[in-house]
């Protein structure tokens, strides 16, 4: 059996289009959490997150997302949003509202925090938020709105 047949078909209905980047968005905290090397050979990355892994008490603040992906899952969504940003046909309104996206869901940054580092306004970010969404749908069938 070669290698290609091992590979496991990704599952896109497990989440929707804001899970699966805000899954991402935990998967890119948790793999930075893990690896982190500082100068002064603290290492405090790597300490925080195993003090996070012990800590069994529930999270009551929203921007806690726990990461319920695997690698292979992390590889599909960033092999997705790379093929459009780096895609020669997408247009350049297209790809910012795709950036405002992954701001907002990826990042888990507010609308306001997103407008204001994009020099827009909350509600065009908001637009920009939503037409993106709309584009990765119609972009790629196997996604799904929520």
């Amino acid at each position: 059996m070669n290698a290609a047949a091992k590979i496991k078909e990704m599952d896109w209905s497990k989440f929707t289009i804001d899970g699966w980047l805000e899954q991402f968005g935990a998967w890119c905290e948790t793999v930075r959490m893990k690896g982190g090397d500082l100068p002064d050979g603290l290492h405090v990355n790597q300490i925080y997150w195993k003090i996070m892994e012990a800590d069994t008490t529930p999270r009551n603040f929203k921007s806690f997302i726990t990461c319920e992906i695997s690698d292979a899952e992390a590889d599909h969504v960033h092999a997705l949003l790379r093929s459009i940003l780096k895609s020669d046909s997408v247009d350049y309104t297209t790809k910012f509202a795709l950036l405002c996206l992954i701001k907002n869901k990826v990042e888990n940054k507010g609308l306001s925090r997103v407008a204001n580092e994009t020099n827009q306004s909350k509600a065009q970010a908001a637009i920009m938020v939503s037409c993106a969404k709309f584009y990765l749908a119609g972009h790629d069938k196997r996604l799904r709105q929520g």
